[in-house]
């Protein structure tokens, strides 16, 4: 069996109010490079917006988390 993760980055959807927000992936640029990762081997589907998220873990991931937080909170 095979698992694998699907690892979003913020998509502009229904959920929080976000479908207007242009900080917002868009929901078909999100579905296109996820459909395109899952046709390959990888194990983990992330798109290019999610990485940065993904490759921030260590002693700053928490200035980097509260950063990301305080900038969704602020209104578009």
């Amino acid at each position: 069996m095979k698992v694998l993760e699907i690892a979003p980055p913020w998509v502009a959807t229904d959920l929080l109010n976000s479908k207007d927000d242009p900080r917002a992936m868009p929901l078909p640029e999100f579905i296109a490079e996820t459909i395109k990762v899952l046709g390959t081997d990888e194990q983990e589907v992330l798109v290019e917006r999610a990485k940065p998220l993904r490759n921030n873990v260590g002693p700053n991931e928490g200035a980097f988390v509260t950063q990301f937080n305080e900038m969704l909170s602020k209104p578009a």
